[in-house]
């Protein structure tokens, strides 16, 4: 990085970014790169997630799905949210020539906060095994999800960084080792260990630390790129500067993992049943999500990459450039993913009886609302993007915090009536209520919009009409989409026909080129 002082667009000083060194990859660029092996990898975890089904009867898939939960909830509970101010303040700190200091003070405190909530869950495993499985007999699985929980946030915090710096490619190649490791190590675990759920949760442990390895590599071959060129940077105007969206973050973090694992800690705790029984019901449940839950995986994949672009147009003055990138995700996202889900519902009477063998009919059941609350829920990891650009992650919180609580008095209802399906239905008007109450915040701090966002968002209702009448109206809004602008305006259109174009023009006729 070169020490040379210029001005920024609001004349504050700032060390002019090197170019050379560590290069950061363009918004398409890194996308396309993402998507095409995020997709392989995606297939890999479809197909270990069809070989766990197999491999699990439904009590332990219903322990590990916990476990997986558990894991995703505790990850950035342990580290405060202070990792997740990287994709919002890498660029600022790195313009400044302070990027060193910022990613010190912040790994330090995330290694102890991580070591410390590590070493509780192992001191203590009966306790935290009936409160987290309603099961004291689970310490052993409980010690073994201490112990992992340590490599799972290493390789988090490792992701996030690589994606704050724009390192697109090095971030999409760590989670497709991480997935084929897992798929490998997970499934020939499972088939040489008699504790399935401990199997699993080794496995996944072991490939986080793979999948952490680029990422190692990166930092320590370009760490001359890191180093402080600019003035010295106090703790005080650091922590002023990052405190209130990290605990904002962290806040939003907790409530967005906990509305992703409520309604199954309910139907263990809340269930008119023994613990087994519970945790079978959990396990038909995992079945249903194995599909839906991929989506979601692409879409927080997304969420964390378009964070550092929204972050750099908002930093250079241009946040109408901000807003139109995350808008034009949500419709792209919505779209894509309401087909999918159609294509899904065709596919499952095969997937459930001759894949599973039929012994998940219960998951069946549910797969429908499963698609449209997973949809709901990838939508609400794009849209919440401009209230943390903006720094406004309270509006964050409290969209997310009253979708939980709306979540929570459901399946408080719910649950004992109707059990599985009861949990499934409130977890829908949950995720529905918060993906409202962004739109309108969004709106509100300055998002402008038009129907085609809103339009978006009620998309993957289709998909409860059954496959007659959902394949009719996703044809319809297909023609609707071709023919006007009322969802995808022109320059949208325009912008995905010229990448079309740029990408893969030279296989395409002469005259759409």
């Amino acid at each position: 990085m070169s020490s040379a002082n210029s001005k920024t667009h609001s004349g504050i000083p700032r060390s002019e970014p090197s170019t050379t060194g560590l290069v950061s990859d363009s918004i398409v660029t890194g996308v396309m790169f993402a998507l095409v092996l995020t997709i392989g990898q995606r297939l890999v975890g479809f197909g270990r997630g069809i070989l766990f089904c197999r491999l699990m009867n439904d009590q332990q898939l219903g322990q590990w799905s916990m476990v997986w939960s558990y894991l995703m909830l505790l990850a950035p509970l342990a580290v405060l949210g202070l990792p997740g101010c990287f994709g919002k303040f890498t660029e600022y700190y790195r313009q400044r020539g302070q990027l060193n200091s910022f990613i010190g003070r912040i790994s330090k405190i995330s290694l102890f906060t991580t070591v410390l909530t590590s070493l509780a869950i192992v001191a203590y495993p009966s306790k935290f095994a009936y409160f987290l499985f309603r099961d004291e007999s689970q310490s052993g699985l409980t010690i073994c999800l201490g112990l992992a929980l340590v490599v799972v946030t290493a390789s988090n915090f490792l992701g996030t960084l690589m994606e704050s710096l724009r390192q697109v490619r090095i971030v999409t190649i760590m989670r497709f080792i991480t997935g084929i490791t897992f798929a490998v190590v997970g499934t020939g675990l499972l088939l040489l260990w008699q504790d399935a759920s401990v199997a699993a949760t080794t496995g996944f442990a072991i490939s986080c630390l793979a999948g952490s390895i680029p990422a190692i590599w990166i930092l320590w071959k370009y760490r001359g790129d890191l180093k402080n060129t600019g003035e010295h940077l106090t703790q005080a105007t650091m922590w002023k500067r990052i405190a209130p969206f990290a605990a904002w973050l962290w806040a939003s973090n907790l409530l967005n993992n906990l509305i992703e694992v409520s309604d199954r800690y309910m139907l263990i705790h809340w269930s008119n049943t023994t613990a087994e029984l519970a945790q079978g019901a959990v396990g038909q449940y995992h079945s249903g999500r194995v599909v839906p839950l991929l989506m979601v995986s692409v879409a927080v994949v997304l969420a964390g990459m378009l964070l550092p672009y929204m972050s750099e147009a908002w930093e250079a003055g241009d946040k109408k450039k901000a807003a139109n990138q995350m808008n034009m995700a949500l419709k792209l996202m919505s779209i894509v993913f309401t087909a999918g889900g159609l294509v899904t519902l065709l596919l499952a009477p095969f997937l459930f009886n001759v894949v599973f063998q039929g012994r998940y009919n219960d998951g069946l059941m549910v797969l429908p609302l499963t698609l449209v609350y997973c949809i709901f829920f990838s939508l609400i990891a794009i849209a919440q993007e401009y209230l943390w650009v903006s720094e406004r992650g309270k509006w964050t919180a409290l969209a997310i915090g009253l979708g939980l609580a709306i979540n929570i008095v459901l399946n408080m209802m719910l649950i004992p009536m109707y059990g599985l399906h009861g949990a499934v239905l409130a977890t829908t008007i949950g995720n529905g209520a918060i993906l409202l109450i962004l739109f309108a915040f969004n709106y509100k701090c300055g998002c402008r919009t038009d129907i085609g966002i809103w339009i978006c968002g009620a998309l993957p209702l289709l998909l409860t009409l059954g496959i007659p009448l959902a394949s009719t109206a996703v044809a319809i809004v297909a023609l609707i989409i071709i023919w006007t602008n009322k969802i995808m305006n022109a320059e949208e259109k325009a912008l995905i026909i010229e990448l079309v174009r740029s990408k893969f023009g030279k296989f395409l006729p002469a005259k759409f080129q």
